[in-house]
């Protein structure tokens, strides 16, 4: 499945610039490769530090590998970043069951949490009974 924003088009969001990339995977091991690589990609033409690239490239690959681990493996999850030059937002939508079970469980899937609120500089997670939200926030060096 394709990826809509590819390449860092800066489009007018009212007063200053942003940048989107979104992916539609199903989610499954062979897909993590691929999606990092488009992922890096389109940061390293945005020219987001190297640093934060790692980051963001982390986190994605942490939330999508929860994805893969839940029953419902193989449904599509989204990817989504923006940039703006001070911030970079990923957004994964999947059926995380993450808020169910962190307050009791140690398994990979509370690590994998923990590694994306380590790296990132906030952390918001929606869950319902139908799908999960993970939103992260990655300060870009430098920025207000």
């Amino acid at each position: 499945m394709g990826a809509v924003g590819q390449f860092c088009d800066m489009t007018a969001d009212t007063d200053r610039d942003l940048a989107v990339f979104t992916a539609t995977v199903p989610t499954r091991a062979e897909q993590l490769a691929p999606l990092r690589h488009r992922i890096r990609r389109w940061l390293t033409r945005c020219r987001v530090p190297a640093a934060v690239r790692g980051d963001v490239v982390l986190a994605a690959h942490e939330a999508v590998s929860d994805a893969i681990d839940q029953p419902r493996s193989g449904d599509p999850t989204t990817v989504t970043l923006h940039w703006d030059e001070e911030v970079v937002v990923l957004t994964a939508i999947d059926h995380f069951t993450w808020t169910a079970r962190a307050a009791a469980v140690d398994g990979p899937g509370e690590r994998r949490l923990r590694v994306i609120t380590r790296v990132a500089a906030r952390v918001d997670l929606d869950v319902d009974a139908d799908r999960g939200t993970l939103t992260a926030y990655f300060q870009v060096p430098g920025r207000p």
